[in-house]
């Protein structure tokens, strides 16, 4: 389960599917602009992310429009939550945009409900010869092709050195740490200095997920039509969370809920405004955190790997493009595809800001203009595929999406003791059977 991106409980589920498939001549109120008042064809891009992020893909876009003068690209983005919002209300109204940003697990019910395009209709535009097929795993389903992978990710514990040493508490060793560590590392940080805390409170389905992979399990089986997790283990997370929220080593639950509420990025998350020395996330935001904190962290992988049942950790990617099954320009809309995933020229600009390119040809050539903090990002992503980890199973369609709000809404109610963890493990495996 993705999520290179943030996940809140405000995110919607993806609504169905209101018009019809990859039809090329469209009534009015589908998606896309015949041509611009330039007579350029105009086409729609829509993504979520950072204020970094927005620069970055503009210019992207700039450099494209650049080789492609026909075409005009309009950009549309906005934060996460809203980002998710705007896409169902428009897939209501058949009106998404031709080019988009899509993840795990929500895709799939876009998937399910035919409105992706499948971009094998486009192979002699959108060429995915240099993509490896891992990659592009998650998105082929019953033989077609629905995204294409922006970048590979992974998900660790950024931890910044200068706030361990401000409160006399040393790096773990994460080849052998436990998430008593982990917790024990928080107290002592908290304990180390005044404000500051040691950990920002795990909020997100990734920790989750490599608990779950740790003990043999994951969210889904491996064709993902069942849930493929007990109600022991989940429980036995939620334990954990209660004695980290109890330990001091990390903020208070009205403070994590009233960040989260606010749909802040990461650039203003506790380790980037020097509140927090570790937190969880996708390791391509890295570079956001560095940039906005102003100092240099160091990536580790999640506590528990060592006495783990199977490695907890992966790399995937963490998003993929794809395109309205009801744009009226496919090519056009393929063009800007390919030129994402396969251009040197795009990826010099927006480096692992969406993961680190897939195709080998791709890397090469900006591998000479990476910075520090992107090799170190590369050598984490190494770090773990040495591991050998397995592949991360599939999401139910229709379940999938559900998953993040239930868990988010969940894990509220067992920081504020409205519920226990066993409670919650009951009602986290019963609310997503009764979105099957």
């Amino acid at each position: 389960m993705n999520h290179s991106s943030r996940l809140t409980r405000r995110t919607l589920r993806a609504v169905g599917l209101t018009c019809s498939v990859f039809a090329l001549t469209l009534s009015a109120g589908c998606a896309g602009d015949s041509s611009g008042s330039s007579g350029k064809t105009v086409i729609r891009f829509n993504w979520w992310g950072s204020d970094s992020r927005h620069e970055m893909t503009k210019q992207m876009i700039a450099v494209f429009e650049k080789e492609h003068p026909n075409i005009d690209v309009q950009p549309e983005y906005s934060n996460w939550d809203d980002y998710w919002k705007k896409l169902s209300t428009g897939a209501a109204a058949g009106d998404m945009p031709d080019v988009l940003q899509i993840t795990d697990p929500y895709m799939y019910s876009y998937i399910d409900n035919g409105q992706l395009m499948d971009l094998k209709k486009v192979k002699d535009v959108l060429h995915t010869d240099k993509l490896p097929a891992n990659s592009m795993a998650m998105t082929t389903v019953k033989g077609g092709l629905y995204g294409v992978p922006a970048g590979d990710s992974g998900f660790g514990i950024v931890a910044d050195p200068v706030a361990f040493k401000e409160a006399g508490v040393p790096l773990p060793d994460d080849t052998k740490w436990s998430w008593d560590d982990y917790v024990k590392t928080a107290a002592a940080i908290s304990k180390g200095k005044k404000g500051l805390v040691g950990t920002a409170m795990p909020l997100y389905t990734n920790d989750l997920g490599t608990w779950l992979r740790q003990h043999g399990e994951d969210y889904w089986t491996k064709d993902g039509s069942k849930i493929g997790f007990s109600e022991e283990t989940v429980a036995a997370y939620w334990e954990w969370v209660v004695k980290l929220r109890d330990s001091g080593g990390t903020t208070s639950p009205d403070a994590a809920i009233e960040q989260l509420s606010s749909g802040a990025g990461v650039e203003q998350g506790l380790v980037a405004q020097h509140k927090a020395a570790m937190t969880d996330l996708s390791v391509t935001q890295l570079g956001a955190i560095e940039g906005a904190g102003g100092r240099e962290t160091k990536l580790l992988l999640f506590p528990g790997e060592d006495e783990a049942t199977q490695v907890g950790a992966y790399t995937k990617p963490g998003i993929f493009y794809g395109a309205s099954a009801r744009t009226e320009h496919p090519k056009e809309a393929a063009q800007l595809l390919d030129f994402l995933v396969n251009s040197p020229e795009a990826a010099k600009i927006q480096k692992f800001d969406r993961g680190v390119p897939v195709n080998p040809d791709v890397l090469k050539a900006i591998t000479p203009e990476l910075s520090p903090v992107e090799k170190r990002i590369a050598d984490y992503l190494n770090r773990v595929n040495a591991l050998k980890p397995t592949a991360v199973h599939i999401p139910n369609a229709k379940a999938g999406p559900a998953v993040p709000d239930i868990f988010q809404r969940l894990n509220e109610d067992v920081l504020f003791n409205r519920v226990s963890p066993k409670e919650a493990a009951e009602k986290f495996i019963s609310e997503i059977k009764s979105q099957m």
